[in-house]
């Protein structure tokens, strides 16, 4: 069976350089426009004098054709200053997709998760360097895995989501909700890869299994705690976290053939995924990365552990290109590529001088999901507002 890119999945190929180009198709996409506004929904594209924005917008009209997408929606930052910002659909596509369109994040939100999990660590409500075997009972290697192994994807833990039975099980009913407990039997119908703390390899099961450890050792759900110590605190207001299938409108509609079949994807459940769910629009996500990129949440200490290299040395990671926290730091450059039930998110976050770059796209009948469509946009964004490229490689 051919597997579904169904997941949050952090489509980073440790060892495997990305694929530069997706499918072509064919019609054009929508030209960028001025932005038009009907009742509270804003469409199009919102450009400052920049003269780099319609660079970009035009970047993205001619990605959509190209790589037979449906829709995209995008924004540029030079530090605080937005460059563009917008929404550009297929002809097909209608009403027009929203400016501010809702889009379920995936991936980006685990660094989120290792935010709130410095807070509580400085704050003494939970212990980073202590084994999780207490909130955890049913954790293989409980004993011995700690919070950081966690959100570090350093414990062993094997990841559910290539599991045969779980993939069919999705496929079969993508609407269906899951608890962590059921995610772990299909995690550990398999033998821990290495002993935890020893080595690295991405684990959806270690996500889900942290949002369970930040919620038992604070006493919140994952609503609360994200509403309380990252939406709140940056002025996220078009953010939100479930744990069901919720998404706000106007929500940026998703499609997929994963199934066989070319279908809206907008509602299938993502719980699954870590436990929950987050949407956003693609300005909150902007604010997000360049907080991520300042430590604005943490005290100085725990912002640059959030982004040091702590898994340099294992798998192929160097001191240039490693996972840290929910993210990988490549380069001069922080970066996201989720993938998720017909959504492809890639969020591009450059260090110094900050930069930011966030790009979602869902893909056209003949679009087959095997490269991100929308890091190949990033890519291109990329080579329009920095000197350094964006680089996935390992070889680099």
């Amino acid at each position: 069976m051919k597997r579904l890119a169904i997941a949050f999945v952090l489509c980073v190929v440790i060892g495997a350089v990305m694929s530069a180009f997706g499918s072509g198709g064919n019609g054009s996409a929508s030209p960028a426009s001025t932005a038009t506004t009907d009742g509270t929904v804003t469409t199009g594209v919102i450009s400052s004098n920049d003269p780099r924005a319609q660079q970009i917008s035009d970047i993205v009209s001619k990605s959509l054709p190209e790589l037979d997408l449906q829709s995209v929606v995008f924004g540029v930052w030079d530090g605080d200053q937005e460059i563009v910002r917008g929404a550009i659909d297929a002809p097909s596509v209608q009403p027009p997709t929203a400016v501010d369109a809702r889009v379920r994040v995936g991936q980006p939100m685990e660094a989120m998760l290792s935010t709130v999990m410095l807070q509580l660590g400085s704050e003494g409500v939970l212990h980073l360097n202590e084994p999780v075997a207490k909130y955890l009972p049913k954790l293989v290697n409980g004993a011995r895995i700690t919070p950081r192994m966690l959100a570090n994807s350093t414990a062993g833990t094997p990841d559910y989501v290539p599991d045969p039975a779980f993939v069919a099980r999705v496929s079969a009913n993508p609407f269906a909700g899951y608890t962590f407990d059921e995610l772990l039997l299909y995690a550990q119908a398999n033998p821990p890869l290495f002993p935890p703390g020893t080595d690295f390899a991405y684990s959806h099961t270690e996500m889900a299994a942290l949002v369970q450890v930040l919620e038992a050792a604070s006493g919140q759900s994952l609503e609360d705690l994200m509403a309380a110590r990252i939406f709140g605190p940056l002025g996220m207001t078009a953010s939100a976290a479930h744990q069901n299938n919720a998404i706000e409108q106007p929500a940026f509609h998703a499609f997929t053939s994963q199934r066989g079949v070319f279908e809206d994807s907008t509602y299938w459940d993502p719980t699954w995924g870590f436990n929950g769910g987050m949407n956003a629009s693609i300005s909150d996500l902007g604010r997000w990365l360049r907080a991520l990129n300042s430590g604005e949440l943490l005290n100085a200490v725990d912002a640059k552990e959030s982004l040091a290299p702590v898994t340099a040395g294992f798998a192929k990671m160097t001191d240039q290109r490693y996972f840290a926290y929910g993210s990988l730091v490549s380069g001069g450059w922080i970066l996201g590529n989720p993938s998720l039930n017909g959504y492809q998110g890639f969020t591009a976050q450059h260090r110094d001088p900050s930069l930011t770059i966030v790009v979602w796209s869902t893909g056209g009948p003949s679009n087959t999901e095997e490269s991100n469509a929308s890091q190949i946009i990033s890519q291109r964004i990329a080579s329009i507002v920095s000197d350094e490229p964006i680089n996935l490689s390992s070889t680099s």
